[in-house]
């Protein structure tokens, strides 16, 4: 009796190990899961979790880097050579194991688009401790220019790279700065923003490629634009009327002062509309300039009316101002236009032009002539190569 309750006592007690053991795995399970949660970096906790098709942490961060490599490409980056990366903060909100990693994100790209050389100088952020009677003094390289300047020339570093990153939940900054060892001076410095990345100005429809300040204002790049325009044009005859002509032209320009002005030439030639159907008595109108060979050229200039940045999401507008003249069989007088534009999307154009002819003359035979003046007006679609 006594051994069959003593077994039925380890029963019990067994049983309630067994309880207490797993209700103590799940405890762990759980305080396990806590400390990861208060572990994770501030970078995920910050920022709220992304809908559909916008863009995580590193995926911004990849565009702000692909800035900086654009600039080492563009050779746009002074004080390349032989380069160690000295110090590299971050915001609070970085957990400091994020250091190392972006600092290696830094190397690859300065690798993988330059032939720099990258020391990894430890010595230059090193500390020293020594015991000064009963005070223990800690110093540093960065404290001193001499000792930092011998350190970087025992490992062969001529020039030093600063970074700093700020994060916030609506965008970041990475900051670059380089500077000589042995001058101290800064040589190459830039700020590098999330919301003005190129990857961001795609987004947007910018255009881009001559927004870049140093493009721009020390390596000026022309940009021709070729296009050609069909119209439809009311033009005066001589004597007194108007006829409606078919004009084709082309139009070159180069544009400069950071896409804003553009100048160049426009080469028009005009078909009356009844010589193109067939009209028996069209051919034989001699007041008509547009019924045979004929040549209008113009030298042309255009004011753009976008903006600092030219976006191909919206309709944007130019106008411009032309002179020239006409050349037909017995005819050569002079024109002056002006011309609204609407580019629309990346190569569609659609204009209107209001111009005016000063009084030629028309010799239509050795005994008679006409004098042809007036306004002239019309519209044309264009494509821009």
């Amino acid at each position: 009796m006594g051994g069959a309750v003593r077994r039925d006592t380890e029963m019990r007690t067994l049983f309630v190990r067994m309880i207490e053991s797993r209700f103590l795995k799940q405890a762990m399970i759980a305080c396990f899961a806590v400390s990861l949660a208060h572990s994770t970096p501030a970078i995920a906790q910050s920022a709220p979790e992304a809908p559909s098709g916008s863009r995580n942490f590193y995926q911004v961060l990849d565009e702000v880097l692909g800035d900086f490599e654009y600039d080492l490409k563009s050779g746009q980056v002074i004080g390349m050579k032989d380069l160690s990366i000295r110090n590299l903060v971050t915001s609070e909100n970085i957990p400091p194991s994020f250091k190392s990693h972006l600092e290696l994100l830094i190397t690859e790209r300065i690798l993988k688009v330059t032939k720099s050389r990258v020391v990894h100088c430890l010595a230059c952020r090193s500390k020293t401790a020594k015991l000064n009677g009963e005070t223990m003094v800690i110093s540093s390289a960065e404290t001193n220019s001499a000792e930092l300047q011998r350190i970087a020339r025992m490992n062969g570093v001529q020039n030093f790279m600063d970074v700093a990153f700020a994060y916030q939940p609506t965008g970041m900054i990475l900051s670059f700065q380089i500077s000589d060892v042995e001058a101290g001076t800064t040589l190459w410095t830039r700020n590098y923003n999330s919301e003005n990345t190129r990857a961001s100005a795609q987004r947007r429809g910018v255009d881009f490629q001559e927004l870049e300040e140093a493009k721009t204002r020390m390596e000026y790049q022309s940009t021709m634009q070729i296009r050609p325009v069909l119209y439809t044009v009311m033009a005066p005859k001589a004597t007194s009327g108007y006829s409606t002509a078919l004009g084709f032209g082309i139009r070159m320009m180069e544009r400069y002062d950071n896409r804003q002005k553009e100048v160049g030439f426009e080469a028009n030639y005009y078909a009356d509309v009844n010589l193109l159907t067939g009209l028996s008595t069209a051919s034989t109108d001699s007041t008509n300039l547009y019924n045979s060979f004929n040549l209008t050229l113009l030298f042309q200039h255009g004011w753009a009316l976008f903006g600092p940045e030219e976006n191909f999401n919206k309709a944007r507008s130019v106008i411009i101002g032309g002179i020239g003249g006409t050349y037909a069989a017995g005819f050569l007088g002079g024109l002056l236009r002006g011309t609204y534009e609407w580019r629309m999307a990346k190569h569609w154009t659609i204009s209107g032009f209001l111009g005016y002819r000063p009084k030629g003359t028309l010799v239509i035979t050795t005994t008679q002539t006409a004098s042809v003046s007036g306004v002239e007006g019309g519209i044309g679609v264009g494509y821009i190569f």
